[in-house]
Formats: structure tokens, sequence, C-alpha cells
């Protein structure tokens, strides 16, 4: 019944989606599990055509199922490289908890690039400057790119309240850089999700800082699509 659910919210998802497409829209997709942005990434692969997903998280999502699961968070990804035939490259950034059935999918599928956090923080201590990494990273990406942001890509201290956390990730401005430097680079951003946020009563760190990150994300996003305001 759970795989039932799933399969009707992303048709949901789907449809409302196409919906705003047609009205030209720049859609994007908050809160809930990352597992929602795969009818919002089906309509944007039919509206665009080719297009690449920039993934930031902990998890590189590349399960085919997890306990049973079809649809969960875990497999996300997967189902976006099998069914989406529009995505013609997936480069996860800040990945740092896989499967080794995960690290070999990643390692013989073209379309799969990895930019791992172990890999980043490394680079970093041996002095290569940030800038020269989302240089790397934005060079993997096509014209036209979906960003899908599950905010425990970030650093716990970013991310305190998430369903997984993982030591480790990318900063809250070098997230911003890294989105900044793609749209200079002439990309376009043409939808985005921001998923696994989990606000607190008590503590607003996780709510603050996700606010902030959609508010980029959002002028971003008009950013190379001849908005009449951009931010």
């Amino acid at each position: 019944r759970v795989n039932e659910g799933s399969a009707e919210i992303n048709a949901n998802i789907y449809q409302q989606a196409r919906q705003w497409i047609a009205k030209d829209k720049i859609v994007g997709l908050v809160g809930g599990d990352q597992s929602t942005a795969y009818g919002l990434v089906r309509a944007i692969g039919e509206k665009h055509g080719s297009i690449g997903v920039l993934h930031i998280g902990s998890n590189c999502d590349l399960l085919e199922a997890h306990e049973g699961f079809e649809h969960s968070h875990a497999s996300i990804m997967h189902n976006i490289l099998r069914d989406v035939n529009e995505v013609e490259r997936l480069v996860c950034v800040g990945v740092r908890a896989f499967r080794p059935i995960e690290w070999e999918r990643a390692s013989t599928d073209s379309r799969i690039e990895l930019f791992t956090g172990q890999d980043i923080w490394s680079k970093h201590f041996e002095g290569i400057t940030w800038a020269s990494i989302c240089d790397d990273i934005i060079a993997k990406l096509p014209d036209n790119v979906y960003v899908s942001l599950d905010i425990n890509g970030l650093t716990i201290e970013c991310s305190p309240r998430t369903g997984t956390m993982v030591a480790g990730g990318l900063r809250f401005p070098e997230v911003v850089y890294l989105l900044n430097k793609l749209v200079d680079s002439g990309r376009k951003i043409v939808g985005f999700d921001l998923t696994e946020v989990v606000p607190d009563l008590e503590d607003k760190t996780n709510a603050a800082i996700a606010a902030r990150l959609l508010y980029n994300m959002c002028c971003m996003a008009l950013k190379n699509h001849d908005a009449p305001y951009v931010l």
C-alpha cells in the first residue's frame, strides 16, 4: 500500500508541475521526503528535453528499492535515471554515505559523476580552492540544470534536525557560491527542490537556513530566463 500511495503522490506532483510549466513558470518543490521530486523532474524533462541534475545530498540515492519501498528517498536518483530519459547527466555533490552497490553503479554509469564529501574536503586541505572545485562540477552539467538540494547535503550544524545526519558535507556559503557560479556560467536552473527539512519549535536553525537557501534558489532560478526582476 505504501508503494501504491507513493505512486499516487508522484502522479499528483507530476500533473501539478505540468500545469504550472505550461504557464511558463519555473517550478520549485519544497518540503518532505526527497522522493517527492520524481514527478517534477519528469515534467521538466518533458518540457526542456535534455537536462542535467545537480544533486546535493549526503547519500547517492541510487538504490533500486530500500526495504521493499520503491519510491523512498534512497531510490529517487535511481528512479529518475531509469524513467526520465531526458536526464543526460547526474552530478552528485557532497555525498558521503553510499552502499557498495551504489558506488559500483556510479562507477559504471557514464551519466553519473560523483564529487564526494571526502574528496571535496581532501582538496580543501591540499589547498585547492572551492572556486576551482565548482568549475569542475559545473563543467559536467549541460545548459539546462535541475537542482535537487537535500538539506542533509550540508554540515550537521546547518541541518541538525534532518532525518539522515551524516558528518561532513558542504557549508552554507559553499552551496550558495556553487549555485551562483552555476548561473554565472550561463546555465539555466529549470527547476529545483529543497527537501528533508525538519523544523523545530525550540531550535529554529534548520528552518532559518532552509528559508535562506530557498530564497537564494528562487533568485538564482530567475537568472538567464529573461525575467523582468532579478534579485
